[in-house]
């Protein structure tokens, strides 16, 4: 096999620095063309509203918003959604009052996921330039692009949850399971269905515990003291959904007057069949004047509007054929799943947006799977011409995406 080569520190660096700054300008010239908004608040922002309740020593928000989605109960106005952001925005609203810069605040967390990818490609033996086309496809080459250039609460709850599930990743290839533990704990307070991370998590680290003469119990017990501050914020966000609702597991959308007036309700498996179809058949075609036809409800191809997602199957049915899947990698495929059958039984599948955004959810768990997965050649990794191919396409196709939510369809 080729001999590694030592890696320049120095290029490394700037090769961040340059991508980070690319973002930044990106944004920049986004925001200019929104009205100059890159340090303004976005009005869709449930989160400061909550964290201003909590200052004042309320958990509702003490009067209606028509403009967002809020679950009324007993009479009262809630956030719908669950608390961790509005814990996070505690000090901006503490300095910024109900105008937090969130549209700012959600751009910084897509270039923090961008530097965590660019981290894991070099750890992963991929070039400079290769990793931050890698960071660059993961963050602007999906749906989080048009995420990341509006603070309302949908947006926020997905961009946090992202940057979440890549620090756990981070702490996990570190062996520092108390804080990977956490981080899976904290997404799961913006968004629920992350639970499943904490599958291939403990796979992870139940095999490396693993040893001869030590049966399932006795390995599975080693994790035990990371279990405990998940079992402290799991404590936290039922105690604060019994004070609002009554009811422990309830975070509010069941609340929502879209679903109470639902014939089944939020969650039901007659909505499954038609989700999957949106997401994995539904198309993106184009008119006879070449214009681009595509639903903005409910999703369409999903490895379409976030084109890593090909990178993973690539990925899967290279092990399927050499039959290398290890316990860790089945288990993120396990994961993905679940988390998008939970995602197809829900009532929608996301309105007023470009792709299928529910999906980004997955993607720290796919490239955990694709960084961990054995690569043909020798040498060290590079990204094959038709994933840079992917890459591409998946920035241009994502960047029209949030330019055209906010002028074909504002």
């Amino acid at each position: 096999m080729e001999s590694l080569k030592p890696r320049d520190k120095k290029e490394e660096r700037v090769t961040l620095a340059l991508m980070l700054l690319l973002m930044l300008f990106g944004y920049v010239l986004i925001h200019d063309l929104l009205g100059g908004t890159l340090l303004a608040h976005s009005a869709w922002d449930s989160y400061t509203l909550q964290s201003r309740s909590w200052l004042e020593g309320r958990l509702d928000l003490g009067r209606n918003y028509d403009y967002l989605e809020l679950a009324i109960y007993g009479g009262k106005y809630f956030v719908s959604f669950p608390p961790f952001p509005s814990a996070a925005l505690l000090p901006f609203a503490l300095v910024f009052g109900e105008h937090t810069p969130n549209n700012l605040l959600v751009a910084l967390c897509a270039m923090a996921s961008a530097a965590l990818v660019y981290r894991f490609a070099l750890r992963a033996r991929f070039s400079p330039q290769h990793g931050a086309l890698l960071a660059l496809f993961l963050t602007w080459g999906g749906n989080l692009m048009w995420m990341s250039t509006n603070g309302g609460v949908w947006f926020m709850a997905q961009s946090l949850n992202f940057l979440l599930l890549l620090l756990a990743l981070l702490f996990a290839l570190k062996n520092r399971r108390v804080p990977a533990y956490l981080m899976v704990a904290f997404a799961v307070g913006c968004r629920p269905f992350s639970v499943f991370a904490f599958l291939p998590l403990f796979v992870y680290f139940y095999d490396r515990d693993r040893g001869e003469g030590r049966g399932f119990f006795r390995t599975a017990l080693m994790q035990w003291k990371a279990w405990l501050p998940v079992a402290a914020v799991a404590l936290a966000y039922m105690w604060y959904n019994w004070a609002r609702f009554g009811n422990p597991l309830e975070f509010g959308h069941n609340h929502l007057p879209e679903f109470t007036e639902a014939q089944n309700g939020q969650f039901h498996l007659s909505y499954l069949a038609e989700n999957l179809f949106n997401i994995w058949f539904r198309p993106v075609s184009l008119k006879l004047n070449l214009a681009l036809d595509y639903p903005v409800f409910n999703g369409f191809l999903f490895y379409v509007a976030n084109p890593f997602f090909l990178l993973l199957f690539a990925a899967a049915v290279r092990n399927l054929i050499r039959r290398s899947f290890s316990p860790a990698r089945a288990a993120l495929l396990a994961a993905m799943l679940f988390n998008m059958l939970a995602l197809c039984i829900h009532k929608t599948f996301g309105g007023w947006q470009f792709g299928a955004r529910y999906t980004v959810d997955m993607l720290p768990l796919a490239l955990a799977y694709y960084l961990l997965s054995p690569r043909p050649g020798a040498g060290e990794p590079r990204l094959r011409a038709w994933e840079k191919a992917a890459a591409y396409f998946g920035i241009l196709f994502n960047v029209y995406g949030a330019l055209a939510m906010n002028f074909l369809y504002a």
